[in-house]
């Protein structure tokens, strides 16, 4: 999929407020709750198995009332730390691949960004595929080609993953900002178009 052509953000038909959605339960993984909801847009950060930050790691409840910026901020790791696979372009390609792959057929991706050792995305999974399938599915298949692109092997992504329901279209609007927004931040390039793995350079935008 690597050389053909990106396929355009999506908008989702609607943005579901999760407070008015049927309570569920929250789910465990590892340390961390996750709240997932039917029709509900999450803002996903996962990160590579040497970037995540003890505070990050140690957090346990991310389902707050913050404001976008303060939850984002909160869940991005240092984009220096670790060995920052996805600085080589044949793994951060990969990984932007396997979040393309199921677009418009499992899940509205409305943004994402392949980040030096983390990624953030934007995602409404469709009726009857959950959020961890869709992580799962990101994950491993990404690991193993990156393995074998590098030439190495060992874990590639943190266990866990940190994701946060989004509760309004001014949230959302937050959310693809910030995703689209992150390399500009980290002082990696001028403009968000410039970055070379994220929705934000495709000309084909939503509204």
């Amino acid at each position: 999929m690597t050389d053909q052509k990106k396929p355009a953000p999506i908008f989702p038909a609607r943005i579901v407020d999760p407070r008015f959605q049927p309570h569920t339960s929250p789910k465990w993984r590892g340390n961390l709750p996750h709240l997932y909801k039917e029709g509900c847009t999450y803002f996903v950060t996962f990160s590579l198995i040497d970037a995540v930050a003890g505070h990050i790691r140690r957090k346990r409840r991310l389902e707050t009332d913050n404001e976008p910026e303060t939850v984002a901020k909160e869940l991005d790791p240092n984009p220096s730390i670790g060995c920052c696979l996805l600085k080589d372009p044949k793994a951060a390609s990969i990984a932007e691949d396997s979040l393309l792959h199921f677009q418009g057929q499992r899940y509205a991706l409305s943004a994402w960004c392949v980040m030096p050792n983390h990624v953030h995305v934007v995602v409404t999974p469709f009726s009857g595929i959950s959020l961890p399938e869709i992580l799962h599915s990101w994950k491993s298949f990404s690991a193993h080609e990156i393995n074998k692109a590098l030439a190495r092997e060992g874990r590639v992504w943190e266990e866990e993953a940190f994701d946060h329901l989004v509760r309004n279209e001014r949230a959302f609007s937050k959310f693809v900002d910030y995703t689209e927004n992150n390399p500009v931040t980290a002082g990696l390039c001028e403009r968000p178009e410039d970055w070379a793995f994220s929705s934000a350079r495709l000309q084909e935008r939503f509204k």
